[in-house]
């Protein structure tokens, strides 16, 4: 089901056009990626999509409909653009039931909330004393009070060191698979979104460059297999027999291009070649987002 829909957005600030002719959809269920360079004009769309910022065309729907007549936002959508929006006074707690009583939900999930994002031992400390880390524990916490079916982030991962970064990617995966969540996320540490993330959308220049499955993205192509083999100057020959082209990258090496990796692995077995690796290489996305979103 499709649960965040964006149809031909565009938004200018003056003569600099931040997001143009934009279009894409999230289903529940999902991670999305959204990625793009800085002043792309990721946050530009998500603050449309927020009602923050109003769209100059197109639109902007969250389950069919504009985030501003949502009836119970907080229960509908979670949201983090920043987290920096709390008063530094208070404890964790007391932000969140405070944040609950606005909103109409039990007090008593301030406290479930900070279970989840795994500050319950801090719970009565004052956010003055968080560091960013925290604080964007605290955001999540927050944008999941009201168990929203979508969730956005905008650059999540800040501050988290890469025990909270692991802990992020397998709370939002949690959200999509086991809980149907549809979460849009917008980062720029790519390596960690090729972990995370089932869907991908690349914007640059505000123009929507790339949309698709990760699996599609990183998979498609002539993805070669890579072989360790002891006798390398044999297998190639018998391998380019079979219409492969082979390149040997250095000693004992193989980058084997046009044939599967049973057919690799069939000519290992015929020839008997003693082989350490033998792997189908899998394109790394910051490579493909380097490429996409290169200046032409």
């Amino acid at each position: 089901m499709t649960a965040i829909e964006i149809r031909n957005l565009s938004k200018a600030f003056g003569p600099v056009r931040a997001v143009d002719d934009v279009s894409f959809s999230v289903e529940s269920g999902t991670v999305t990626g959204y990625l793009g360079p800085n002043g792309a004009g990721k946050t530009t769309t998500l603050r449309c999509l927020l009602g923050l910022v109003t769209a100059d065309s197109g639109t902007a729907l969250v389950d069919g409909r504009p985030y501003t007549a949502l009836e119970r936002p907080l229960a509908e959508v979670g949201a983090v653009l920043e987290a920096t929006s709390f008063h530094p006074g208070r404890t964790a707690r007391d932000h969140l039931r405070v944040i609950c009583t606005a909103a109409g939900l039990p007090v008593s999930r301030a406290d479930e909330a900070l279970e989840q994002v795994g500050l319950a031992d801090s719970a009565g400390k004052r956010v003055a004393g968080f560091s960013l880390g925290m604080r964007q524990r605290l955001a999540l916490g927050t944008a999941t009070l009201g168990h929203p079916r979508v969730l956005i982030l905008d650059e999540p991962a800040n501050g988290l060191d890469p025990a909270g970064i692991e802990w992020l990617r397998g709370f939002l995966r949690s959200l999509a698979h086991e809980q149907g969540v549809a979460v849009l996320v917008s980062s720029h540490v790519l390596s960690e979104v090729q972990q995370t993330v089932d869907n991908v959308v690349i914007i640059a220049r505000g123009r929507l460059v790339h949309q698709g499955s990760l699996a599609e993205l990183t998979g498609n192509g002539d993805r070669p297999v890579r072989v360790h083999a002891a006798d390398a100057a044999r297998l190639a020959p018998v391998l380019e027999a079979k219409g492969a082209r082979v390149e040997q990258p250095q000693p004992g090496v193989l980058r084997v291009h046009g044939v599967g990796a049973e057919t690799v692995g069939q000519a290992v077995l015929d020839e008997g070649v003693l082989v350490t690796e033998l792997v189908r290489e899998r394109s790394d996305l910051q490579e493909i987002f380097m490429e996409l979103t290169r200046e032409k």
